[in-house]
């Protein structure tokens, strides 16, 4: 008998392996499932939560104020009393707060001791299901009240808040200034007024304070005003906001965050809407002092800051702001926000460099704008640097992120850390990265990434440095108007130098290749050396037309110059240089070769040569002008070769 047994153990043992294995498996794959789509399934397995509770943990609320706050009382009593277990809350009418007084809910168990709102604390857990009803305290502007907000959830409680009635595809396909007005079920009417006790200002519709946790699957936070911060939601230390669709509109901060606040708070933005919130600093999400805010999808977007509240600051953004916070940027869209206080952050912004922002995946940021409709977008502060966590693609859609620079951005500094580091290494940057300036555009730059304003014109600018070398702009990160001030300086003063040109250049040749430079032909005077001025605004001036055209006649030279409005009321002079041309006809000839060897013996001769004309000679260009450079240019003239190589 005991053979049979082992013998039936030796054979029972390998099937109970097989059995495991294949549970391991379909519970890997299930996982695997889990991670590709966590809203639904998280969204699955709280509505299976809810429904394998016993009947006697599920409530419904109806009747009067009276009615459904006692039943409130005696869902949050049934928790406390097995062992905080979650019960399942569903609305069968609105639950709007009496009229009268403080708009209080009820009191006792369930609700603030002080506030009287609705109340999860002590460690309990609420599933609460709006069922296309609205709960509102029936609050406003006009008759805000100190602690004046609709729902509470503290000390380690968990609410989780969803929507029978919730459709998330009519929700994205409804106008954002329509969305209020969706049959969906509605948190509204909460209004904090001003208090001297900052933490009764906080939370307009809901506040998720001490360790609390709230979980949003669907409904919508709307219409709910605050003097402080957190018009829609507030979510303080320690605790976390789970967003996993859901719609936050119409919220008025006076101070701060017209929609979600957190401060050292965790937000998980996995899909749904914030849109149409206003305030007088951030209108969209804020997270301050060491929160962490990950956006993975959905919509923010007209959001409006700068609208005039306790006293408008410079720098606070319209969609999403961060103060010595962390933002995780993975996907959704931010769009449409704007900030109308004056020409300052609408769409993304970290407020300080304690801040750090992620990006991977697909996120999409463009047409947020500032109070002059200027784009505004992914908003970069001095010196801050992106960190790039992944591939900037997801589901097949590119990231599609417009960025704007600060003035005094350096611009030939990478914006970015870990570009290439991080997948993206062979995709050119400008198929991720949107500049709004039609003569900018982003590039790769030593694997980051860079805002490069090459033109489209074949000349350069140039200038000597302190070793009588020349150098063009391109090459050297020196863009005109914007870092060139300190460089050619003749008596006290940046002068300017156009290279790059080629000998026998017409006028009418040179002139076209200037729109590259961002000079209008029709704006624009072009001078001989001797002052004359021989082209104005697109016609020949003292000249034959015709001589326009000919560059043997009458070819652009050394020491002409150009100047042109820049803006209305300012003139620009640009001196021009074409390489071997010293004695300034524009052409390479015999006359040049003997000028140069005189220079080349002379060196007072070179001091005393005007800009342009030194860099005319700086052919062969180790610092000095030698008969080499004479050389060069007799070989030009002889066609052994072009002084196009040494540009």
């Amino acid at each position: 008998m005991a053979k049979i047994i082992r013998k039936v153990g030796r054979i029972f043992f390998p099937i109970v392996i097989s059995i495991l294995l294949v549970a391991g498996c379909l519970f890997a794959i299930n996982n695997v499932a889990i991670d590709k789509n966590d809203n639904s399934q998280n969204l699955s397995n709280q509505n299976n939560e809810s429904t394998v509770a016993d009947s006697a943990s599920t409530f419904e609320l109806s009747g009067t104020n009276t009615q459904m706050a006692a039943k409130w009382v005696e869902a949050v009593g049934y928790s406390y009393s097995h062992n905080k277990m979650n019960v399942n809350v569903k609305l069968m009418n609105d639950w709007i707060a009496p009229n009268t007084g403080n708009h209080d809910f009820g009191t006792g168990t369930g609700f603030g001791n002080e506030s009287h709102s609705i109340m999860v604390e002590g460690g309990i857990k609420v599933t609460l299901d709006l069922n296309g009803h609205t709960i509102s305290r029936g609050l406003s502007k006009d008759n805000a009240k100190s602690l004046g907000r609709v729902i509470t959830i503290s000390t380690n409680s968990t609410l989780t808040i969803k929507d029978s009635s919730y459709n998330a595809e009519t929700a994205k396909n409804t106008d954002v200034s329509r969305l209020s007005s969706l049959p969906f079920g509605k948190i509204t009417g909460g209004a904090n007024s001003d208090d001297a006790n900052m933490g009764n200002r906080l939370g307009g519709g809901i506040a998720v304070i001490t360790g609390g946790t709230l979980n949003f699957y669907g409904g919508i936070v709307t219409d709910n005003y605050v003097v402080g911060n957190g018009a829609g939601i507030f979510v303080c230390e320690n605790s976390t906001l789970n967003f996993y669709d859901g719609i936050v509109c119409n919220n008025f901060s006076v101070n701060n965050g017209g929609s979600i606040y957190c401060n050292k708070s965790t937000l998980n933005f996995y899909d749904g809407i914030v849109a149409n919130n206003q305030s007088n600093r951030v209108a969209g999400i804020r997270g301050y002092n060491f929160a962490t805010i990950r956006i993975h999808d959905g919509l923010i977007a007209n959001n409006v800051s700068g609208v005039p509240g306790t006293g408008a600051e410079l720098n606070h953004a319209g969609g999403i702001s961060i103060y010595d916070s962390t933002l995780e940027l993975f996907g959704g869209t931010v769009t449409g926000n704007r900030n109308v206080y004056g020409n300052y952050p609408a769409g993304i912004y970290a407020e300080t460099n304690g801040s750090s922002i992620h990006i991977k995946g697909n996120p999409t940021v463009y047409n947020n704008t500032d109070k002059s409709n200027n784009q505004s977008n992914f908003y970069l502060q001095k010196g801050f640097k992106v960190r790039i966590d992944g591939k900037l693609e997801k589901n097949g859609i590119s990231a599609n992120i417009a960025v704007t620079l600060a003035d005094d951005y350096d611009i030939f500094s990478p914006f970015t850390v870990g570009y290439s580091y991080y997948g993206n290494k062979n995709v050119a940057p400008s198929k991720y990265f949107l500049s709004y300036d039609e003569n900018a555009s982003f590039i790769a730059k030593n694997d980051e990434v860079v805002l490069s304003r090459a033109t489209t014109s074949i000349y350069d600018y140039v200038y000597l440095d302190s070793n009588n070398e020349r150098h063009n702009y391109k090459d050297n990160d020196k863009l005109h108007g914007y870092n060139d001030s300190s460089l050619n300086m003749e008596n006290g003063k940046a002068k300017y130098v156009l290279g790059g040109i080629a000998p026998n250049t017409s006028i009418s040749e040179f002139v076209s290749n200037l729109e590259g430079l961002g000079i209008d032909k029709y704006n624009m005077g072009l001078f001989n050396s001797k002052g004359t001025l021989l082209y104005d605004s697109g016609s020949a001036m003292g000249i034959a037309p015709e001589l326009l055209n000919n560059g043997k006649e009458l070819a652009v030279g050394t020491g002409w110059y150009i100047m042109y409005n820049v803006k209305p009321g300012v003139t620009e002079t640009i001196y021009l240089s074409v390489l071997g041309d010293v004695n300034g006809d524009g052409r390479l000839s015999a006359s040049d070769v003997s000028y140069l060897r005189q220079i080349a013996s002379d060196k007072t001769l070179y001091e005393n040569l005007s800009l342009e004309k030194k860099l005319a000679c700086t052919i062969v260009n180790k610092g000095e002008v030698t008969t080499a450079d004479a050389e060069i240019v007799k070989n030009v003239i002889e066609k052994i070769f072009n002084i196009n190589i040494f540009f």
